[in-house]
């Protein structure tokens, strides 16, 4: 392989990275975390950000984003690692894990 050709495949590698890293820093954090904590691996990771895109969008097919969004966002902000295992503390994500299931069991946003 010539330099061009090893250059335009690392650019290619690169933009397809890039297509995919913004769904891994919204999630990929977290899962870190969270597998440091309990002693998961790479893989781990992958299932975790996996699982966390799947339920983001079915929240937005129930159009529920907002209230995933702002459960999403306490559960990464309070949870800790504690005994090997990445919880919330106590109910202070309660009332966000509420709204967001109350809209998900109702089918979606009410307009009214």
């Amino acid at each position: 392989m010539n330099r061009w050709t090893a250059f335009l495949s690392n650019v290619c590698l690169v933009a397809a990275m890039a297509a995919v890293l913004p769904a891994c820093d919204r999630f990929g954090t977290y899962c870190e975390e969270m597998m440091d904590c309990e002693g998961g691996n790479d893989a781990d990771v992958e299932a975790c950000v996996a699982q966390a895109e799947e339920t983001e969008e079915h929240a937005s097919l129930w159009d529920c984003d907002e209230w995933f969004d702002a459960y999403f966002e306490c559960v990464e902000v309070e949870s800790d690692c504690d005994n090997d295992r990445y919880n919330v503390d106590g109910d202070n994500c309660d009332d966000e894990s509420q709204d967001y299931s109350s809209c998900m069991h109702s089918g979606g946003y009410d307009y009214d």
